[in-house]
């Protein structure tokens, strides 16, 4: 649960076609609450917005390790490097 912080109303228009289904996740996720519901799709969303993000570095990464002729074990020492170069910031 979001600690209590002050909210604003903001407007949402659903196609009737979906308003069932609207109304069934509303119950499921949010307890029959719209705002909670609202929470809960927003940290879903972001979550799957970072997997998307990490599968597209990976990718990259992939491509350009091969590109440099990298082993896993040249990956792995950077990823170090550069994890204990952030942690001293």
């Amino acid at each position: 649960m979001h600690p209590k912080m002050p909210t604003k109303t903001v407007g949402f228009a659903v196609e009737e076609a979906d308003s069932a289904r609207l109304k069934r996740l509303v119950e499921k996720y949010g307890g029959g609450n719209r705002s909670a519901f609202l929470r809960v799709a927003i940290d879903y969303l972001e979550a799957a917005d970072r997997a998307e993000r990490l599968r597209r570095l990976q990718a990259y990464g992939a491509t350009r390790s091969v590109e440099k002729d990298l082993t896993l074990a040249d990956v792995q020492k950077v990823v170090r490097r550069v994890l204990k170069a952030r942690r001293r910031t």
